[in-house]
């Protein structure tokens, strides 16, 4: 069989690299992706794999009419906090201010104007080139979000085969791309649940398969106990998790407060921190490299945003190693819930509740569904509760959303993934 992988963010996804490959040991597989990322996706291409280039995109008034209306009157997910969020985010990323004030302004357009076109309607108006070579390919696997509207617009309408992977925990409640025509598959059942309820997929179209990047956490289960302690003391590790410019500003305070509370109740401690990858800039982080007991993790940046495999099991033998884990919403507040290390969302250090504003990113829909509502006691809520925990580590009741979240989910291999991602 030949599985076509419609991909983004290759640079970036290790995982799914790995997934591509364990599927081409028994089939054929093709990456298709667009033009302008072809080069980060022949320099991370596994070996022996074709590459097909995206060719669907169409420049017609009819198509720019319904870009332009979908942009404004798109249908949006109920957890309408994280999509805002994330518009917001994407809006300031330019350096260009008269762009960025442009972006701001179809925001608040958006905020106001009636949510009338589904993603359905959309793709079903869109005119394509297929000019795309898809032949010999016998099921398409696409990942959120979706690298190319006008592609999965031909693959719908021409009937292909069609899965959709939810690459991430937080996308059903951020993203506009759901299909009521394709099939998805997700991390666990609550995920199942978001896909659902936002984004009004109907539940027989929805499997749960496991999660990809879960399946460094059964690679390192397997070789933990060979793994060299990469830090011979005792720490707390304090993961990034802001990938915008402001923002980190006011994480990177909080973790100077910390490291600050640190030195007072645990001076036996010290704070690893890990910074964000996908943030472009680390200059930012330069404040707590003067911190005498701050030890940066920084050593794992390549010569773009991909990681290392050996680093990756090596983030996983950090966090195993801690004696806790904090962060301000990111995935590795979850995987570390699969060591025996206590993971903390810090829930303080804002100013405003509103907008592009540090209490919005801690509180999007799924650190409070996923983490916050299911152990509150785990979430940080001021200096002084900091202070109060860093005395009682040990306390087991930090512990049990380590045992609630590995109830929730199915750790798999690359290989056991694979074979389920394909299944009917």
């Amino acid at each position: 069989m030949k599985i076509g992988f419609v991909v983004s963010f290759f640079d970036f996804r290790n995982d799914v690299r790995r997934v591509i490959a364990e599927v081409s040991k028994h089939h054929e597989a093709v990456i298709l992706g667009r033009s302008e990322q072809r080069d980060e996706i022949l320099r991370h291409l596994p070996e022996g794999l074709e590459f097909r280039v995206i060719r669907e995109r169409k420049n017609s008034l009819w198509n720019r009419f319904w870009i332009k209306a979908f942009i404004l009157f798109k249908r949006i997910p109920k957890s309408r906090h994280n999509f805002f969020l994330m518009e917001l985010f994407k809006a300031s990323h330019t350096s260009d201010p008269a762009i960025r004030k442009k972006n701001y302004v179809i925001i608040e357009w958006v905020r106001r104007l009636p949510k009338i076109i589904s993603y359905d309607t959309y793709l079903k108006n869109l005119e394509y080139q297929k000019d795309t070579d898809l032949s010999g390919i016998d099921q398409f696997v696409c990942f959120t979000a979706i690298a190319d509207d006008f592609l999965l617009a031909r693959l719908l309408h021409e009937k292909y085969p069609v899965k959709v992977y939810v690459y991430s925990w937080d996308h059903a409640c951020k993203h506009i791309c759901f299909s009521e025509r394709a099939r998805y598959v997700c991390w666990n059942e609550p995920i199942k649940e978001d896909i659902i309820h936002l984004q009004h997929i109907p539940a027989t179209n929805v499997k749960v398969v496991g999660a990809s990047q879960f399946a460094y956490i059964d690679e390192y289960r397997k070789v933990q106990s060979q793994l060299p302690r990469t830090y011979p003391f005792p720490y707390v590790y304090f993961g990034g998790a802001i990938g915008i410019d402001d923002l980190v500003k006011e994480e990177v305070n909080v973790a100077i407060s910390m490291a600050n509370t640190l030195a007072k109740t645990r001076p036996d401690l010290r704070l690893i921190v890990r910074p964000y990858p996908v943030q472009l800039t680390w200059e930012v982080y330069q404040p707590l490299r003067s911190l005498p007991n701050v030890i940066m993790d920084d050593g794992y940046r390549t010569v773009d945003l991909s990681v290392k495999d050996g680093h990756i099991l090596e983030k996983f033998e950090k966090i195993a190693n801690a004696e806790a884990f904090f962060h301000m919403g990111t995935t590795m507040g979850l995987e570390a819930c699969f060591t025996n290390t206590p993971s903390f969302i810090i829930d303080y250090g804002y100013q405003s509740k509103e907008g592009l504003s540090l209490y919005s990113f801690i509180h999007q829909y799924q650190n409070d569904r996923h983490l916050i509502d299911l152990a509150p006691q785990n979430a940080v809520r001021s200096e002084t509760h900091l202070a109060e925990i860093l005395k009682d580590l040990a306390n087991p009741t930090y512990r049990l959303l380590n045992e609630k979240v590995q109830a929730q989910y199915e750790v798999k291999s690359f290989q056991k993934f694979s074979e389920d991602l394909l299944a009917p």
